[in-house]
């Protein structure tokens, strides 16, 4: 009996450790574009708008990896992330980190021109 209550206990919190660690998912991926607009005119203060490539290792909001074509959207920016030195029309690099869970969203954690 004590022994199938100590492996009971060691299966909780093997998934008490699952459930915690899914809680805060998050994966990034890097991804080159061009910049179509900056925050401001209409935008929030953290917006940018990006003409961005192909993202092959782009994941919705299970997490599963299912790319997405290039286009251009709306990306906001990480706390302290700056647009300062940029214009629209610039090649641009970026790094978004998705967070899946508790809420999937995405941010620019880091933007940098390209020649």
């Amino acid at each position: 009996m004590r022994k199938l209550c100590c492996i009971l206990c060691l299966v909780i919190i093997a998934l008490y450790a699952r459930c915690v660690a899914s809680a805060d998912e998050k994966y990034s991926f890097s991804v080159g574009g061009i910049i179509r607009a900056l925050p401001g005119n209409g935008r929030a203060a953290n917006e940018i708008v990006v003409k961005h490539e192909n993202i092959p290792d782009y994941r919705d909001e299970t997490g599963a990896v299912v790319g997405m074509m290039p286009m251009t959207m709306p990306f906001y920016l990480s706390e302290g992330v700056s647009v300062t030195g940029l214009q629209v029309g610039d090649k641009i690099e970026m790094v978004v980190e998705q967070r899946i869970k508790p809420k999937f969203s995405e941010q620019v954690v880091t933007i940098k021109k390209i020649s």
